[in-house]
């Protein structure tokens, strides 16, 4: 390792010492917050005074938490942990919270089947979640009485499909049911009898929902653009809307007595809260500062504030909010802040060939830059949104300018938008790169500099679509757990995303011939520009062998291609170790290929 190696390793890792804090969740007495952060090698299980103060671990450091769900009653807790990110969700009893690092006792143990976590019965004697257990294709609702040990789960809704458990309150289960990823039944359990709330024709999106012992209420979009305040009444067909707001409700949680909701919109990416009385009609926003995007809140015991977390440049902290002032006080603090203040990226607008409006966000470095990056999301139904990101802060910091395109079927941006990159529409959204770097190039000039791109997921995807449709369009790519064939990926992935997949890409029975027509492996010899692939031996969702045909076909081709296979990951790089030798050979496969320097040196 050269000495600038080593300064720029460095670097890095100083980005990495910055943990996030993330999925607050208030324990039963409102003393405390229970959340997830990742200060050491995976994210763990931590708690908090709810004034704030010292942040206390409850878990060991080692398997992933994905979740943490305190007791409703007494100071135990719920968590969900993996292996190896392979997804494959187990679950466990936390005891007593208060007592120093809780002791854990496994609930399921089970490592084929995937136990999604879902909601505590408000008695704190029943936790309910949705598992595969009876077939991997589907996802059916279990309840599992978790204080006797050895206890079986109880089926409480089996049918074909994707089932998660939303809510539970008033003796009710909110159930959502996934047809696709933008379509969506809500189901109500109440005792033996189950209701559909929203029946329907078409697509129907449902992005967040509650339940009281009145109402259901959504965010959801039927007949509309974008997803609206919805109330559902059991026994009453049909819905009513509350209210409208200028982007996507994505955050919608009831207050304790139901008399409140708290609502998350999501305008141009950044979140905004307010309260809505659904009595009286009346709304109020709350401040939104710091500024930045919200993934999840929920109220305390006594309805007085809100926890939530927030991810800004500066960070990803957990907050309680107020609700008589609407002010904010931060509960968590990372042992290291960020290393580099970056600037908020700015919203832009490029037009594509054929006039469809593509929202990007741009990063711009303190000085010159040394060069361009596009980013582009995973997805393909996602959106790229202005939080922390530690790799791609740490570029700008380097000097680089990050350009994150929201092409074609991203949402954020209405249904039709999302709709405009369906199967045959396909490489519309790739073609969007290319439009979108030949506005970036004249809008900014010869400050742009020689430009690369990166994606994960289906961001890789793009990336090798890009390269092998647009090949002097970029100096250099990064592919990250992305799909080189959409054949073999729909043959490998999980059988339970399978049909859900299938409604955005296209299915293999009837779209075989073109799916292979536009996967990149089919057309590698045109891949030119050096190539970085990363991935995770255990990735559930888009399995290894996308990563390493792709790079076993470049290498026949006598291609520059460099292959990171991580045999402890998933879908994405997760232990803090294995980050920095991911990204450190991202940063210096960007320095060596893209880079000013590296564009200007002699072959």
């Amino acid at each position: 390792m050269t000495p600038e190696d080593a300064a720029r390793t460095a670097r890095l890792r100083s980005w990495f010492d910055v943990a996030t804090s993330y999925s607050p969740e208030p324990t039963h007495d409102g003393t405390s917050v229970a959340y997830l952060s990742d200060p050491g090698e995976r994210p763990q299980a931590f708690r908090v005074p709810i004034d704030g103060g010292r942040s206390i671990p409850l878990t060991p450091d080692g398997q992933r938490i994905g979740a943490i769900h305190p007791s409703p009653t007494d100071g135990s807790a719920v968590v969900a942990l993996d292996s190896g990110g392979n997804e494959h969700w187990q679950l466990a009893l936390l005891s007593d919270m208060s007592q120093g690092r809780p002791t854990i006792r496994s609930l399921t143990n089970d490592p084929d089947v995937i136990h999604s976590p879902g909601r505590w019965r408000e008695d704190g004697k029943r936790y309910a979640f949705s598992s595969n257990a009876r077939d991997r294709r589907f996802f059916d609702v279990y309840e599992l009485e978790v204080g006797r040990e050895g206890a079986t789960p109880v089926p409480v809704l089996t049918a074909d499909g994707l089932h998660d458990v939303v809510d539970a309150r008033a003796g009710q289960l909110l159930i959502a049911h996934a047809r696709t990823n933008l379509d969506v039944d809500l189901i109500l359990r109440q005792g033996e009898r189950t209701l559909t709330l929203n029946p329907h024709e078409g697509e129907e999106t449902v992005r967040a929902a509650t339940v009281t012992s009145e109402a259901v209420y959504a965010g959801a979009n039927p007949g509309r653009e974008f997803a609206a305040l919805v109330r559902y009444r059991p026994g009453r067909p049909g819905h009513e809307f509350l209210r409208e707001y200028l982007g996507d409700v994505e955050l919608v949680e009831a207050s304790p007595d139901g008399r409140q909701l708290l609502v998350g919109v999501n305008r141009d990416g950044w979140s905004e809260l307010h309260l809505f009385s659904p009595a009286t009609g009346e709304d109020r926003p709350l401040p939104t500062s710091p500024k930045g995007v919200v993934a999840k809140a929920r109220w305390t015991p006594d309805g007085s504030a809100i926890v939530h977390d927030l991810s800004s440049v500066e960070g990803v902290e957990v907050y309680r909010r107020f609700v008589e002032s609407g002010k904010p006080r931060r509960l968590t603090n990372s042992p290291r802040p960020v290393p580099v203040h970056v600037r908020d990226p700015k919203l832009e607008r490029a037009v594509a060939v054929d006039r469809v409006v593509l929202p990007y966000w741009q990063y711009e470095p303190a000085g010159a830059a040394v060069g361009t990056l596009i980013e582009v999301h995973g997805g393909p139904e996602s959106q790229a949104r202005p939080g922390l990101n530690r790799f791609r802060q740490f570029l700008v910091a380097e000097g680089w300018r990050v350009v994150l395109p929201n092409v074609r079927g991203s949402t954020g941006y209405g249904r039709t938008f999302v709709h405009l990159d369906d199967v045959r529409k396909r490489m519309d959204s790739v073609r969007d790169l290319r439009d979108l770097v030949a506005h970036v190039r004249k809008r900014d000039g010869a400050s742009v500099g020689p430009i690369g791109i990166l994606g994960g997921s289906y961001g890789g995807f793009m990336v090798l679509s890009a390269l092998s449709t647009y090949p002097d369009l970029f100096s250099a790519g990064v592919d990250i757990v992305g799909i080189a064939n959409f054949v073999t990926f729909l043959e490998k992935t999980g059988p339970w995303r399978r049909a859900v997949r299938e409604a955005e890409y296209g299915t293999l029975d009837h779209d075989r011939d073109f799916l292979e027509e536009i996967s990149p492996l089919g057309h590698a010899d045109r891949i030119t520009a050096p190539l970085l692939v990363i991935h995770g031996r255990n990735d559930p969702r888009v399995p290894a062998h996308e990563a390493e045909q792709i790079v076993e076909t470049l290498r026949t081709l006598g291609r520059t291609v460099d292959l990171l296979m991580f045999d402890d990951e998933g879908h994405g790089i997760v232990g803090r170790t294995n980050r920095e030798r991911a990204y450190g050979a991202v940063a210096a496969f960007l320095a060596q290929h893209v880079g000013r320097a590296a564009s200007s040196a002699p072959p």
